[in-house]
C-alpha cells in the first residue's frame, strides 16, 4: 500500500482519482491547489504526487519542480487534458509519467506500475533519453 497525494483543483477529478486509487489498495490525501500541497507534503510522508498541469495561481510543472527540490526521491506524476506534454517536462528527473484526462482505470493501474516498479528516477541533471523511443 502507497500513501498519494492527489493536487487537483477540480473536486470531482480529485474523487474521481481518490476512489480509483483506494480501489487499486492505495492511501490517498488530496490537495486543491499548489501551495496546499507543498503543505501537505511538509506534513506527511508520500509515495508519489500525481498533480494536475493547469491550475490556477501556480501550475503543476510550478509544483513539480517544487516537490522535486524540495522532496528529492518523491516521484511526481502529472495529470493534464492535454493531448502533448512539452518534453523538457516529462524528460525531467523525477516525473514518471503522466495521465492524459480523461483517464480510464487501467491509465492510472499502468502509471502506477512504472512509477512503483519501473527504475528508479534519474538524478538531479541526468536526463534518461529511454523515454524518447516511445515518441
Amino acid at each position: 500500500m502507497k500513501t498519494i497525494l492527489v493536487v487537483d483543483d477540480d473536486s470531482g477529478i480529485r474523487s474521481l482519482l481518490r476512489r480509483v486509487l483506494e480501489s487499486l489498495g492505495h492511501r490517498v490525501q488530496e490537495a486543491a491547489g499548489a501551495l496546499e500541497a507543498l503543505d501537505v507534503l511538509n506534513r506527511d510522508r508520500f509515495d508519489l504526487a500525481l498533480c494536475d498541469v493547469i491550475m490556477p495561481g501556480h501550475d503543476g510543472v510550478w509544483l513539480a519542480g517544487q516537490i522535486l527540490a524540495r522532496h528529492p526521491g518523491l516521484p511526481v506524476a502529472l495529470a493534464t487534458g492535454l493531448v502533448e506534454m512539452d518534453p523538457t517536462v516529462t524528460l525531467r528527473p523525477g516525473v514518471v509519467g503522466y495521465l492524459v484526462k480523461p483517464f480510464r482505470h487501467q491509465a492510472v493501474a499502468s502509471l502506477l506500475d512504472s512509477a512503483f516498479e519501473g527504475p528508479p528516477p534519474a538524478a538531479a541533471g541526468e536526463i534518461d533519453l529511454s523515454a524518447l523511443d516511445a515518441i
